[in-house]
Order: structure tokens, then sequence, then C-alpha cells
């Protein structure tokens, strides 16, 4: 099954894009949009582009699967149906203030080229807001250290297929981010209290690469690199 007709089964049996702890920590890094513009790279059946555009940002949305791209029209967004991995963005240089890419990154082929494309069409003064699980926390290294099982091993067992075609770390996220010109300036990592269901939000990075189930960053174009 391609992956924009697995999506589409998906999204033709009831699947939702629900808001949780690392969108609510995104959307806390904006202010009111003010009629800025905003790409939702990913956007599903539209739920965070309708946040957004309460919080006054003007919203396009792309994402490959038309099913998706036809909920979000039917509730009044303007969303098109794009496969990044194929066309990049396609929309002009420096045509927006804001990138929003939530829960996307590490489903595509290409992420270089899809943060280069994001650097070229966010405007100077731009921001991009990413989310990307960290895949290498330590309670999944010691697991591979002791058991010899791919992280991958339980997906498979469980849905026959991984949607995940890059594994990140914090270096591999920054590495890719260094590439296409963007720089880190403010980062976040979402963490499980052990034997329970509380989740924390922390800003420390070396406890966010240890424990972190999640990495989310805000970043701005830049020729430098981020350490």
């Amino acid at each position: 099954m391609r992956p924009e007709e697995r999506e589409n089964y998906r999204y033709s049996h009831g699947a939702e894009n629900p808001i949780r702890k690392e969108e609510q920590v995104m959307f806390s890094l904006l202010s009111n949009g003010n009629g800025k513009k905003l790409l939702d790279v990913g956007c599903g059946i539209g739920t965070i582009a309708l946040e957004l555009q309460k919080k006054g940002f003007e919203v396009t949305g792309v994402d490959f699967s038309d099913v998706a791209v036809s909920k979000c029209q039917q509730k009044g967004l303007n969303a098109i149906v794009s496969d990044v991995d194929e066309a990049g963005l396609k929309f002009p240089d420096k045509s927006f203030d804001v990138v929003w890419a939530g829960d996307v990154i590490e489903h595509v082929f290409d992420p270089i080229f899809l943060f280069e494309e994001m650097a070229r069409i966010l405007k100077d003064n731009g921001r991009l807001l990413a989310t990307v699980p960290n895949n290498f926390p330590m309670r999944k290294r010691l697991n591979i250290f002791l058991t010899g099982k791919s992280i991958q091993s339980n997906i498979y067992r469980k849905l026959r297929q991984c949607k995940h075609h890059t594994f990140f770390s914090w270096e591999l996220l920054i590495y890719m981010l260094s590439e296409a010109k963007l720089s880190v300036d403010r980062y976040f990592s979402i963490y499980k209290i052990p034997k329970t269901k509380l989740q924390r939000i922390t800003s420390n990075k070396i406890i966010g690469r240890l424990f972190g189930r999640i990495f989310i960053v805000s970043a701005h174009k830049s020729s430098a690199c981020v350490e």
C-alpha cells in the first residue's frame, strides 16, 4: 500500500489529529498572528490549522492525503494536496512568516530537502516550529543493548509497517537543520515519569536527549550552525 493510500484509508475511517502536549508547547511559542502567513506542513484534517486560525494567522495547509485535504476544505480551511517528497513546497521564496511542522519530518524520505524548502519559503525574520521523535532515549538504548532488538521491531509486529523513515537523535536533527541554514533559538523535550502517565516538559538538553520522547524546536534562518 502506498503511503498516501494508507493515510487516505485512515482518514476515511475516522482518524484524527489530536492536540497533544507537544502541540500545546508549540502554541505557547506563538503570539497573536495578526494576519501573518503560516504554512501547516502535513495538516491532516485541519484540527491544528483551525486553532492557528483562531490565533489570528492566515493559514495554508498542505498534505499528501486528498481525503484529509477535502476534510480541511469542508471546514473552510485553505488546504492543497501536495507530496513534499516529490514536489517540495510549491510556494515562492520568502512567502511565509511561520512554518509549522508537527509530527511530519520523520515521515518524509528526504528530510534535509524538506528543511531546505522550509527555509526557502520563510521570510528573513520567519520561524520554523517543528517536532521530531527522539528515537534514542536511554530506555531504548538499554533495550537494544540487552535484547538486540531493532527499534522498529515492536511497530512491525504490531502494524506490519513503520511510517517513520528517519530515526532522530538530537545530533542528527541539529545536523539537518544546519544543512538547511536553520538555527535553533528555543528547544523543549517531553519526557514521561516512570511507572506513571505523567509527562513533563524540559528545556534541559541533557535530560531531553537521555529521557525525552520528542524534541520540539523553534528555529530561524541563519548562516550559523548550532552546536
